[in-house]
This record gives C-alpha cells, structure tokens and sequence, in this order.
C-alpha cells in the first residue's frame, strides 16, 4: 500500500513538473494564473471586509439616527407634558368657578322653589310649613354666607401674618 501511495504521489509531482516547466498554460504564463488567483482570492477578502464595514457603519448611521429621533421625540413629549400641566391648571380655576356657579344657581334654585311653596299654598297649614321651610332655607344661607365671611377673613388674617413676617425677615437681612 506504501508503494500505490508513493506511485501515485510520483505521478502528481511528475505531472506537476510538466505543467510547471511548460511556458504556456491556457495560452499564459503559470506565474501569472497564480498571480490572478491570489489576487481574485485576495480581492475577495477585501471585498468581503469593505462589505462588513459598510454593514457596520450603516448600523451604526441607523443607531445614531434612531437615537436623535428618540430624543426628539422626548423633548416634543416634555412640550406637551408642560403645556398639558399649564392647560391642566387653567381648567382647575375654571373647574372651582364653575362648581361655585353651580353651587349659587342650586342655592337659587331652591329659593324659586321655596317662593313658588309659599305663593302657591293650599290652605294655611301648606302656607304654615312651606314659610316654615322657606325661613330655615333663609336661615342656611345666612349661615353659609357667614362662614364665607370668616374663612376670607382668616385666609386675609394668615396673609396679612405671612407679610409681615417676611418683612420681619427682610429687615433683619435674611432671606426667603
């Protein structure tokens, strides 16, 4: 078997020594197929590195852009955030007007409702109780306008308060 293995190899080197002493293969010099193969097998590398670097930096062109566009989209979101918050605290104020305008035609309400009771009364005992009714609804009011009193008068009391203490502060030269 060594000696098919060493015929054989004899043959290749043999055929080998043809080509090589031979000035023309295909019509060319061998060198210069050599030569174009290497150079095919290394352009293709080259290739092969241009493309994966290519593929890197559009990865990365992609990245970059897709990060500028997340921050721009955020900071359009923090506009709306802060704009959404001003037009949140524009609506409270509208919101506590609206429910005190709610609150005066519900109390004006019930005073119709009281009137018509009274002008509009059967006999005397539904006179008797709907002016019964109509002077505790009076008497409510009076209450309730009494205690708006108070409460407006505290909220100016603490203020007045507040005021003088910063400029207590103030004159004695510290800050707020």
């Amino acid at each position: 078997m060594l000696e098919s293995a060493a015929g054989l190899l004899s043959s290749v080197l043999k055929s080998l020594k043809g080509i090589v002493d031979m000035n023309e293969f295909f019509g060319v010099a061998p060198w210069v197929l050599i030569t174009a193969l290497v150079t095919w097998i290394g352009q293709a590398f080259i290739y092969r590195k241009d493309m994966r670097k290519m593929e890197l930096d559009h990865n990365a062109s992609v990245d970059q852009h897709r990060d500028e566009l997340a921050l721009e989209l955020l900071g359009s979101a923090r506009n709306e955030v802060v704009q959404a918050r001003s037009e949140m605290e524009s609506l409270r104020d509208e919101i506590k007007s609206l429910r005190a305008m709610e609150q005066h035609f519900y109390h004006f309400q019930q005073a119709i409702e009281h009137l018509s009771a009274v002008l509009f009364a059967t006999d005397e005992a539904d006179r008797a109780n709907a002016e019964r009714n109509a002077k505790a609804f009076l008497a409510r009011m009076k209450r309730l306008q009494e205690a708006k009193g108070t409460i407006a008068n505290e909220v100016q009391r603490l203020d007045a308060g507040l005021k003088a203490s910063e400029r207590k502060v103030r004159e004695e030269g510290g800050q707020l």
